[in-house]
């Protein structure tokens, strides 16, 4: 078993005695997720689920290094990639939550629209606020990790702005899926509607673990450097534990359970690529040049389409 050193020693790296067997156990439960997400991406063909693996590969990863610094407490270059990954990972998830809503939009409403946006441009936008907010807490979490005391402190102040902006995306997100919720009573057949609020309420709880975890964090770092709250965080492993790395854990076992590749079925599941808009774009000028209008055009291409 591994001893810990004293958390008074100028070169050790951790501010409590970590506990190798939980680490082990956490990147035991998150190695399982993503193998099981690998294999249902390909079982259900779903190639949008790889912004979801790379987030629980990233949390593998995470408490794999996480157990290396337990073993090696006084090498920085251990502790510092688990940290920065554990604070980062859940950033892919989320982005993985806007994804679905998106192709929902598509696949669900007859315009495939919201508020006049076309579904693909409105995840496309909701995944470029999320690295947005990546960015800023990559910053700030690449700053809080130093031992100076002003640049710790200006790393905190970053971070816990760019996970405030996450939330934010998060609520303004939140009242599109609302929105969505409402539309498809309306526009979808009973059977098919209740599949779509099936997915929707998945959507809903990950996108409230993660809203659970960055109230954590909001908490943890808002508070500044050497306060007596930080410390209490800092003194104590079980916090990051029951507050993060569970939370995150629980979300990619709910997408495993009730993964979207199982109501996201058919050719209209995925956005069309970039070769077959232009595709459509030619053959419906085409078919209008020939005396037919657009709208058979759109028809003709989407049976073509329909019979690859």
């Amino acid at each position: 078993m591994t001893k810990c050193l004293p958390v008074t020693d100028p070169d050790n790296m951790w501010t409590y005695c970590p506990s190798l067997p939980l680490a082990a156990v956490f990147a035991a439960l998150f190695f399982v997720t993503t193998a099981v997400h690998i294999f249902q991406a390909h079982k259900f063909k779903k190639s949008f689920c790889w912004v979801l693996i790379m987030g629980a590969i990233w949390e593998t990863a995470a408490f794999v290094i996480r157990c290396i610094s337990i073993e090696n407490p006084t090498i920085e270059g251990a502790y510092d990639p688990q940290f920065i990954l554990i604070l980062l990972a859940p950033l892919w998830i989320n982005a993985f939550a806007y994804m679905v809503l998106g192709r929902m939009v598509f696949f669900f409403l007859e315009n495939k629209r919201l508020y006049g946006v076309k579904a693909e441009r409105m995840a496309l936008v909701f995944v470029l606020l999320d690295l947005a907010s990546f960015a800023i807490q990559f910053a700030g979490g690449l700053l809080t990790i130093s031992k100076n005391f002003q640049t710790l402190q200006t790393g905190l102040r970053i971070y816990t702005a760019g996970v405030a902006l996450q939330e934010f995306f998060i609520l303004c997100f939140l009242f599109l899926v609302w929105t969505f919720q409402r539309r498809l009573s309306r526009e979808c057949e009973p059977d098919r509607a209740g599949k779509a609020r099936g997915l929707l309420w998945v959507v809903y709880v990950v996108l409230g673990l993660i809203t659970f975890r960055i109230l954590f964090r909001i908490i943890e770092f808002s508070a500044g450097a050497g306060t007596a709250l930080t410390h209490e965080f800092r003194s104590h492993e079980w916090y990051a534990y029951v507050f993060d790395s569970a939370p995150m854990f629980v979300a990619l076992v709910v997408l495993n359970i009730w993964h979207p590749g199982r109501v996201l079925v058919g050719k209209e599941s995925e956005f069309k690529s970039r070769k077959e808009r232009r595709r459509e774009r030619k053959m419906a000028k085409e078919r209008e040049g020939q005396g037919y209008g657009v709208e058979e055009g759109v028809v003709v291409v989407e049976r073509v389409r329909g019979e690859k």
